[in-house]
C-alpha cells in the first residue's frame, strides 16, 4: 500500500502538469477530444469478458493455497486468450474506424481535427489490442500481493507519459502523434512489468503447458459472472464523456473533464487502499479467516466516506482551483455541473468497496445479478440525456440511475456477511 501512494502521487503530480500542456497545445475541442479517446479506450481495455477478473480470482486462490504450479498456468493461459482477443478486436474495430462518419457523431468542428479523426480510433483501437495481454501480468502482479512492483512500473511509466507528451507539445508533434506517444506508454509499462515479475517469481520466460480443462472451466465461470458487471462499470466511468460529446460537442468534454481530474486523486487514494484488499480477501477467505474480511471491509467505507469529504470540498473550491492550477486557459462549467460532477464522482467510489467484497469472498453469480442491471441503466441513461444537449442533464440523469444501481450491490454485500458470520459462506 505504501508503494502504491507513492506511484499515485507521483502519476498524480504528472497528471496535474500533463493537463495544462495538453490543453494549451490541443485547445478546447482537440482536447475534449482527446479525453473522449481516452474514455474509449478504457471501455475497450474491459472488453475482456471478465477473463481478467477470473484469472485473477483463480491465481489468488492457487497461492493462498500454496499451488503456483497451478498459477503459472493460469496466466499462461489467460494471457494468450488475451492477445487473441486483441486481434479480434483490431480486425472489428480498425474497418469501422474509417467506415463510420465519426466527425459528424461527435460534433468535431474543426477542420484538421475531422480528417484525423478516422486515424485517431485506428490508433486508440490499435493501442489497446497491443497492450491486452499484457493485463494479464497486472493481475499475476494483484493475486500473488507483489502490487508494489506493479506500483513501481505505474510510477516510471506516469514520468514517461509527462515527458512524451511534452516532447510532442513543445515539438508540435500534431494530433495523431500526440495522441500515439500518450498511448504507448501502458504498453511498455505492461512489457517491463512482464519481464520483472518472471525474474521475481523465478518463473521461465517460455510458456508453460496450458491450464487443464477443469481451471478453464472454473476461470471462464468466473469470467462469465464478473464479465457483465465489469462491462457495465466500465461503461458507467466511460461513458459521460462520450454522452458528453453527444450532446454539446468535444469542446464541453473539457470542464467536465477537468473537474473529475481534480476529484483524481480522491478516487485514487480509494484505489490505493483497495488494489491490495482484494485478493487479500480472497486469500483470507480461503483460509477462513471471516472476522478480518469483515472489520476489513468497514474500514474500507469509512475510508470512503473521508475520501468522498474531500471530494464535497473540492468541488465547493473548484473554480478557484481550476484557476490557480491552469491559469487564464482555465475551462470551468459552472457551479452547477461541478456539484453534479462530484456527485457522479462520489456514487462511483461508493460502488468500489461493495464490488471488491463480494469479488474477494466469491460472490460473483450475485454480484453479476445485483450490479449489471443497474449499471447498464446508469449508462443507457447518460445516452438518452444527451439528446436534451446539456452536460448537467446528462450528469443528473446518470447519476440518478447509479443511485438505484447501488441499492441492490448493498444488499447482497449484507448477505454475504450474515451468511459469513453463520459459516454458510464457503470459498
Amino acid at each position: 500500500m505504501a508503494a502504491s501512494v507513492g506511484a499515485k502521487c507521483i502519476s498524480g503530480a504528472c497528471a496535474l502538469v500533463q493537463v495544462p500542456l495538453a490543453l494549451h497545445y490541443l485547445g478546447t475541442e482537440a482536447y475534449g477530444f482527446w479525453v473522449t479517446l481516452f474514455s474509449i479506450v478504457v471501455v475497450l481495455n474491459f472488453v475482456d469478458f471478465g477473463l481478467g477478473v477470473g484469472m485473477q480470482h483463480a491465481m489468488a486462490r492457487a497461492y493462498g493455497n500454496d499451488d503456483m504450479e497451478s498459477a503459472k498456468r493460469v496466466f499462461w493461459t489467460g494471457a494468450a486468450v488475451l492477445g487473441i482477443l486483441g486481434l479480434l478486436m483490431l480486425a472489428a474495430g480498425l474497418p469501422a474506424a474509417f467506415i463510420v462518419p465519426w466527425p459528424d457523431v461527435l460534433h468535431i468542428h474543426d477542420a484538421d481535427l475531422r480528417a484525423e479523426t478516422g486515424g485517431a480510433l485506428a490508433v486508440s483501437i490499435g493501442a489497446v489490442a497491443v497492450g491486452l495481454p499484457f493485463n494479464a501480468v497486472a493481475r499475476l502482479a494483484a493475486a500473488v500481493q507483489r502490487g508494489w512492483i506493479h506500483a513501481g512500473w505505474i510510477a516510471a511509466g506516469s514520468v514517461l507519459s509527462l515527458a512524451l507528451v511534452a516532447a510532442a507539445a513543445f515539438g508540435r508533434w500534431g494530433f495523431l502523434w500526440f495522441l500515439a506517444a500518450s498511448l504507448l506508454v501502458p504498453c511498455i509499462q505492461g512489457a517491463g512489468l512482464f519481464v520483472h515479475m518472471l525474474r521475481i517469481l523465478g518463473w521461465r520466460m517460455r510458456p508453460s503447458p496450458l491450464a487443464a480443462a477443469s481451471e478453464i472451466r472454473s476461470i471462464l465461470r468466473s469470467s462469465l459472472f464478473f464479465a457483465f458487471p465489469q462491462f457495465g462499470l466500465a461503461l458507467v466511468q466511460s461513458a459521460p464523456a462520450l454522452a458528453i460529446s453527444l450532446a454539446a460537442g468535444s469542446s464541453a468534454v473539457t470542464g467536465y473533464t477537468l473537474l473529475m481530474r481534480l476529484f483524481g486523486p480522491f478516487q485514487q487514494g480509494q484505489v490505493i487502499l483497495l488494489t491490495p484488499v482484494w485478493p487479500a480477501y480472497t486469500e483470507a477467505h480461503a483460509r477462513g479467516d471471516h472476522p478480518w474480511v469483515i472489520r476489513t471491509f468497514w474500514r474500507t467505507a469509512a475510508a470512503f466516506l473521508a475520501l468522498s469529504a474531500g471530494v464535497a470540498i473540492l468541488a465547493w473550491q473548484s473554480q478557484a482551483v481550476l484557476r490557480l492550477w491552469l491559469g487564464p486557459s482555465a475551462v470551468f462549467a459552472g457551479h452547477r455541473v461541478a456539484a453534479l460532477t462530484a456527485a457522479w464522482c462520489v456514487l462511483q467510489m461508493a460502488a468500489q468497496p461493495l464490488i471488491y467484497y463480494l469479488i474477494g469472498v466469491g460472490r460473483l453469480h450475485r454480484l453479476a445479478w445485483a450490479a449489471t442491471p443497474g449499471f447498464l441503466i446508469s449508462a443507457s441513461a447518460l445516452f438518452w440525456a444527451s439528446r436534451g444537449g446539456t452536460v448537467g442533464g446528462v450528469l443528473k440523469a446518470g447519476s440518478i440511475g447509479l443511485a438505484f444501481a447501488l441499492l441492490p450491490l448493498a444488499w447482497e454485500t449484507v448477505r454475504a456477511m450474515r451468511q459469513q458470520e453463520s459459516g454458510g459462506l464457503r470459498a
